[in-house]
């Protein structure tokens, strides 16, 4: 087995790395700033789980290593230029963040045939900092990890099996993780689930920032011709975009998640709480630049962009 090595200090990535430790996977963990790396993450049942200190820098990785980015987008050019001169084994890279447009950036930084997978999780997780000043994780939510390839085009593998058959590489990365945190479970079409996952932060996550209340509230009548008009852009552009969504089915999602995760916060309005940038640019704007592209036009979305930008000011 190779190693787990996740890059940043963040709730989910740390998440992971407690995990990693609990079931006996390798890991190492390089944050950005080592003063705001969590000591532990704390789960559901109480228990804490010891994290093993971090690392101050890369190091080189083998190629049965995988490369974890639990980071925002805007975070991950930065992230991946400090990483590639300890790629040169070509170990698997994991993208894992919300919004879209980290693809694009990974395969301008990485080349086209470099062997990456595109994550996305409903897990739950919070960083705190606790009265004595130590920065833990809260586990705030079991849920699962979805993961693909993004680059097979038609002739993408249906199940995991297949994938081990042609790219033993991604599959032994997924496996890796499946041990870390499970569940991981693979999709042969992993851009529709980060589009549907796309559908529900581009309603959640501004309307819960600029409105600070928790998800739950989103189900709300009050936000009900607020929701529509976002599902009804979003799915605009998503079919123009050679996508198959309907806006009742995705507007029923968003609800869904809205009342399964109704204690949480939001990770935009965590972000604007805490005056930290948000990730508006790769959820809402995502969908306006998209937008432009195909000549629709995408009122709600956009004004969207413009007030969340508004509330750093």
């Amino acid at each position: 087995m190779g190693k787990l090595h996740i890059v940043g200090g963040g709730a989910i990535g740390t998440l992971f790395a407690a995990s990693a430790q609990t079931n006996g996977v390798p890991y190492d963990c390089y944050p950005r700033d080592m003063k705001t790396m969590p000591s532990y993450a704390q789960w559901l049942d109480g228990q804490s789980i010891g994290l093993k200190p971090a690392k101050p820098t890369p190091v080189e990785l083998a190629k049965t290593d995988v490369l974890i980015l639990p980071l925002k987008v805007y975070q991950l050019k930065a992230a991946l230029l400090q990483w590639l001169p300890y790629l040169t084994q070509q170990p698997t890279v994991v993208l894992l963040h919300n919004g879209m447009g980290g693809l694009e950036t990974a395969k301008e930084l990485l080349g086209c045939d470099y062997p990456l997978l595109l994550a996305t999780t409903s897990h739950g997780a919070l960083k705190v900092k606790a009265s004595t000043g130590d920065v833990y994780v809260q586990y705030t939510g079991v849920g699962a990890t979805q993961i693909g390839a993004p680059d097979f085009g038609t002739g993408t593998p249906q199940t995991l099996t297949a994938l081990s058959a042609s790219a033993p590489q991604l599959a032994n990365a997924i496996a890796m993780l499946d041990t870390a945190l499970p569940p991981v479970q693979y999709q042969d079409d992993i851009l529709k689930a980060l589009w549907t996952k796309l559908s529900v932060n581009a309603v959640i996550n501004p309307l819960t920032a600029l409105h600070n209340i928790q998800n739950k509230y989103i189900a709300d009548t009050e936000f009900e011709q607020s929701r529509n008009a976002i599902c009804d852009e979003f799915t605009q552009v998503a079919n123009a975009c050679g996508l198959e969504f309907d806006a009742q089915t995705v507007h029923k999602n968003v609800l869904s998640v809205a009342k399964a995760t109704g204690e949480n916060f939001s990770s935009m309005h965590q972000d604007v709480a805490h005056g930290r940038q948000t990730e508006i640019d790769a959820i809402n704007g995502y969908i306006v630049e998209m937008a432009k592209k195909k000549g629709i036009h995408v009122p709600t979305n956009t004004l969207l962009v413009e007030r969340v930008k508004a509330l750093k000011l």
